[in-house]
């Protein structure tokens, strides 16, 4: 069957391109191998979406999911194994063995926060352990704090957390660290943050919540205790890509590259979200993805004007 517009994932980025596009009267069709909603399905609370004080992860994506099926979007359950260009349009097959047909298409499919892979990690998920500072920062208030990560995310979040916590621990692995010196520069100056370079988080520790971490030092081995009440790991993102790898419109790091109105390198190909990225810069919140979902519908909305 052939669609005006395919969306590729259900969070919130492609269930407000999925909106903007009914409401323009295009023939859509969102394919989403999970639960719609994506992220916000394994979010306790969310406290900073507007028109909200406070509202369970589950329920704002039920609620988002209960508007975009007002407008009678086509819905499939299957899950992309590859997208392709054909002529003038796009092939779209799914691992249930469906091809369809687009004549545009938004990649909206999401990325999942890379794990530390320790003991403790998946038991206090929620429970101390986070990957959005933004998001539970502010749990934490007055509180001793790590933060692990030797990239630009791992210093901003260290920033962050100094507006919040008594104390952070930021640790990396190496001494280097991969981001714009001005920012280095700006968290080492920093009083409240505490610089953990050469060593490892081995382990969080706690009863019904985090209380401590063990880290080893690489340069003699020797392993510390350090009391704190939250862990945010900032290793990066591994985005949903791997469908679109052969078009080649992904960076080094499997992202999405797009332009500002979140189009690719493929006229009618676009991308939203957190699969995309379009500078290094970019925060990953609910509110930003749903911005770049109706960027992208338009987007696409202006682009079938013109064919």
């Amino acid at each position: 069957m052939s669609y005006d517009l395919i969306i590729i994932g259900a969070g919130p980025a492609g269930l407000t391109a999925a909106i903007y596009a009914k409401r323009a009267l295009l023939k859509c069709l969102i394919l989403e191998k999970s639960l719609a909603g994506g992220k916000l399905n394994k979010t306790a609370d969310v406290d900073n979406y507007p028109g909200f004080i406070s509202i369970k992860g589950p329920e704002l994506a039920e609620k988002m999911t209960e508007h975009t099926k007002y407008y009678e979007v086509d819905w499939k359950q299957e899950e992309v194994s590859k997208l392709e260009k054909k002529g003038e349009e796009f092939g779209v097959s799914t691992n249930e063995g469906n091809t369809f047909t687009g004549k545009t298409i938004i990649i909206a499919s999401g990325a999942i926060e890379n794990k530390l892979g320790i003991k403790g990690e998946r038991e206090f998920t929620n429970l101390g352990v986070s990957y959005c500072a933004i998001c539970d920062g502010f749990l934490f208030r007055g509180k001793d704090v790590a933060v692990v990560g030797g990239g630009y995310s791992a210093l901003e979040t260290s920033l962050y957390m100094s507006n919040v916590a008594s104390k952070i621990y930021l640790i990396h692995r190496r001494t280097d660290f991969r981001a714009e010196k001005e920012i280095l520069a700006t968290a080492k100056s920093n009083s409240k943050i505490i610089f953990l370079l050469n060593s490892v988080v081995t382990e969080i520790q706690g009863n019904e919540a985090v209380e401590k971490i063990i880290v080893n030092n690489s340069t003699d081995n020797k392993d510390s205790e350090l009391i704190v009440n939250a862990v945010f790991p900032c290793i990066g993102l591994s985005p949903f890509s791997n469908f679109a790898h052969e078009l080649g419109i992904c960076d080094q790091q499997n992202y999405i590259a797009i332009a500002d109105d979140c189009s690719t390198k493929i006229p009618g190909l676009f991308a939203a979200g957190d699969v995309a990225r379009a500078n290094e810069k970019k925060i990953k919140q609910i509110v930003t993805a749903i911005a770049e979902g109706a960027i992208a519908a338009q987007s696409a909305i202006k682009y079938l004007e013109k064919v």
